[in-house]
């Protein structure tokens, strides 16, 4: 592999994990698509080389969620056992999986991305007296209106349902989970959006560690695209969660509409044999 190729390689993944961490989406829902479709990098060497820069993207952008307090700690852990649980299924069906069906389940998981983010979201106010019989309540200051937002996240059951499904997803397409999770625990568990992201970013590493370990064990790590990738994430996830304390919420969700809607389109007119021009 030569150098140009190494740094355009980095370039990308910088780009990837600068959206992701300010989504909390882990970056792989921009990486896999791009990977296979521009640079013809092989599907599941794709989804393992994501897997490990979602992994780094989640340990350096978190430290900065966890200084904001976007990050919910004992939130993140009691959704996270059913997320790792559901990576692991995930990644060992993953891993054998035909690529055409992979290709269409993450065109439509990239439809369901950009739907939810097109979606208006509003802030919930909660009362004082919100009950919390989990003591998950939390708080933080939102940089870009100098306000107290507090909430208490609700449905936790259904929150454990999801969780795992979007661990399963996650195994199966180096995603990292946050595109199910962000938007489920905005929409569904009443989770301001900021704090969505950064409690999503905290848990999505753990989940990609274990999507890692199973293709790792299957020879499915590659490291001319893993270290460029894991460089390139170095850079880009610390720009992308220090520019979440900037931009307003509804920003954050409305500039990658557009991109999420791209990439579907043309997973799923590869899985159909089709190739829009520009791609591999």
């Amino acid at each position: 592999m030569d150098i140009l190729r190494l740094i355009e390689l980095g370039l990308v993944s910088a780009a990837t994990a600068l959206v992701g961490s300010m989504l909390g989406l882990g970056g792989g829902v921009f990486l896999v698509p791009i990977l296979t479709l521009f640079f013809d990098v092989n599907q599941k060497v794709a989804i393992g080389a994501s897997s490990v820069a979602v992994a780094t993207n989640s340990i350096l952008g978190s430290t900065v969620h966890l200084q904001s307090r976007f990050t919910n700690l004992r939130f993140a852990m009691l959704l996270q056992i059913a997320t790792a649980t559901g990576a692991l299924i995930g990644a060992t069906v993953g891993v054998w999986a035909p690529e055409r069906p992979i290709n269409v389940l993450f065109g439509l998981v990239l439809l369901y991305a950009a739907a939810s983010m097109a979606i208006k979201r509003k802030t919930v106010e909660m009362s004082p007296d919100t009950p919390d019989p989990h003591g998950i309540k939390a708080s933080f200051i939102d940089p870009a209106t100098k306000k107290l937002v507090s909430y208490v996240p609700q449905r936790l059951k259904l929150g454990l349902w999801i969780s795992g499904a979007a661990g399963t997803l996650s195994g199966m397409l180096g995603v990292g989970g946050g595109v199910v999770q962000v938007p489920a625990m905005n929409i569904l568990m009443k989770v301001p959006v900021k704090a969505a992201a950064g409690t999503s970013s905290f848990m999505v590493g753990v989940t990609a560690v274990a999507t890692s370990f199973v293709y790792y064990s299957r020879e499915r790590i590659d490291p001319s695209v893993v270290v460029p990738a894991m460089v390139g994430v170095f850079v880009g996830s610390q720009a992308g969660s220090r520019l979440t304390r900037r931009v307003s919420a509804n920003k954050l969700s409305a500039y990658f509409v557009l991109i999420l809607l791209y990439l579907s389109i043309s997973l799923l007119a590869k899985a159909a044999g089709y190739t829009l021009p520009g791609q591999s």
